[in-house]
């Protein structure tokens, strides 16, 4: 099996004092889609920030092809093919125009 796209070793994420992610490993392997369910407050935008850059973890690894990538600014993120649109975002080239 070939190492995955994207991977989360053990990974630990704060906010402030606020501990929000605790040893987090998840994997996406190659041409597949993972879904990460959880309730309210579970850490489910805390593990997308944290792979986007947004918020850098305080333990663990990010591994993007296999090159860790925590550390990385956002925007050398997204230069390497990691995109983070959050809920309710909206896309100016998505919009349609209206015409009348």
């Amino acid at each position: 099996m070939s190492a995955p796209v994207l991977e989360l070793l053990n990974v630990e994420s704060s906010y402030g004092p606020v501990q929000a992610l605790r040893g987090v490993t998840l994997a996406v392997p190659e041409g597949k889609i993972v879904t990460v369910l959880g309730a309210n407050g579970a850490g489910k935008s805390t593990i997308l920030k944290t792979i986007s850059g947004i918020i850098d973890p305080s333990k663990g690894q990010v591994k993007l092809r296999g090159a860790e990538i925590q550390g990385w600014s956002p925007d050398r993120i997204v230069r390497a093919g990691v995109v983070h649109v959050p809920k309710g975002a909206r896309c100016s080239r998505c919009s349609r125009s209206k015409t009348t």
